[in-house]
């Protein structure tokens, strides 16, 4: 083999319609690329995206995110520059696929290259959200779940993707949607990998490892699922022992200078009073309590998406539990979570952990049978999308 010649990227089959996880991760996780495949067409339930969710999570992310988020979550690109206000050249709702969305583009552009980049995709679509939950739960059963987010970008168009965050330290799963992608990697030592990925194929590949992709000529669709693995520094055991731990604080050499003001100013005074306040027992208990069930019910994809109105159940309605619905006491309050959401109730620990037990049987609840606040939360775990009318 000639210097610098790639090797082609071991193909792992798919047992079923389903990923062999288990042989995935003994002979590849965090080890070497693969390319996992086949996925079944994308949209199948076996895959991690579906086109037509991806599309409408671009359009979620597009337009309705705040101006100080759209220059990092939203990115487009006409060849190598990167346009700082892309206006109409983003998908709109009337597009309605990334196909009619492609011919719109091709008419403003005239046939240039362009690249749509989305961070943070899941964030703004609950079906997208849960069906990538869903096709990682099996994997965080082999690995576990890492404490840090996942990211979820989209890539699209006929060149390279804009400028986005690196994610060498992650571990990285590229799903193709549209188009013939070739990848050629770059892994720690000089070692080089190619691979031809194409609709339903899911590319992985060890954190360390630099990519680079050819899109196709006509646009192409793909999406990273980018997994931290650099160890969480978990602050717990310091808080818990009245202190900020090991780490050395830095401070001046020499004496104090004479000219100091006697006060902190305003800014530094009201950040210092913040931290008292959040470091307390009590505060702190609920902080940690609140991580503990978002890491337990969104899968590491966060932000998840925000809540919707929340329902309106009559006495005559039944409900049934949709997602599984945890809680815990956290310093007198009692919290409840579904879908990486979490809320507060009124009800007893007794009352609270008879009703969550009934909706996690999945079984039909008559809400006549139910108290005021018992109502109100059932409302708002719809407003998660965790409960659902009969």
């Amino acid at each position: 083999m000639r210097a610098g010649a790639a090797t082609p990227v071991d193909v792992l089959e798919a047992v079923g319609r389903y990923v062999d996880w288990q042989r995935f991760t003994q002979d590849h996780w965090d080890r070497r690329p693969v390319l996992l495949r086949p996925l079944r067409s994308p949209g199948h339930a076996a895959a991690p995206f579906d086109a037509h969710e991806v599309f409408e999570g671009a359009v979620a992310a597009a337009h309705h995110t705040t101006s100080s988020e759209s220059g990092e979550r939203v990115r487009f690109a006409v060849g190598p520059r990167r346009l700082t206000d892309p206006g109409d050249l983003l998908p709109r709702p009337e597009d309605g696929s990334f196909a009619a969305y492609d011919r719109r583009l091709e008419r403003q552009l005239g046939g240039a290259p362009f690249a749509l980049a989305v961070r943070e995709l899941h964030a703004g679509h609950h079906p997208l959200w849960a069906r990538e939950r869903a096709f990682l739960t099996a994997l965080w059963t082999e690995v576990g779940q890492p404490l840090a987010p996942i990211g979820t970008t989209l890539c699209h168009g006929t060149s390279g993707p804009p400028p986005t965050p690196s994610h060498h330290q992650a571990a990285t799963f590229l799903y193709v949607l549209r188009g013939r992608h070739r990848i050629r990697l770059t892994g720690p030592g000089h070692g080089h990998w190619s691979a031809t990925a194409t609709p339903g194929d899911l590319l992985y590949w060890p954190a360390g490892h630099e990519h680079t992709v050819h899109p196709p000529r006509s646009p192409g669709t793909v999406v990273h699922i980018a997994v931290p693995r650099t160890p969480s520094h978990d602050l717990t055991p310091a808080f818990s022992q009245g202190s900020w731990g090991t780490v050395d604080t830095l401070v001046p050499d020499g004496e104090w200078a004479d000219d100091l003001p006697g006060t902190l100013p305003p800014p530094l005074a009201a950040a210092l009073d913040h931290l008292r306040q959040e470091t307390r027992p009590a505060p702190l208990r609920r902080r940690l309590a609140h991580e503990v069930l978002r890491h337990a019910t969104d899968g590491g994809l966060r932000p998840a998406p925000p809540p919707t109105r929340p329902g309106y159940f009559t006495d005559d309605d039944a409900v049934r539990a949709t997602e599984r619905v945890v809680w815990m006491p956290a310093a007198g309050h009692r919290l409840v979570a579904a879908c990486g959401l979490i809320t507060r109730t009124g009800l007893t620990t007794r009352e609270l952990s008879a009703l969550i037990g009934r909706l996690n049987t999945g079984e039909p609840l008559p809400v006549g049978e139910l108290t005021s606040p018992a109502r109100r939360l059932l409302a708002r775990l719809s407003a998660f999308r965790a409960v659902e009318r009969l």
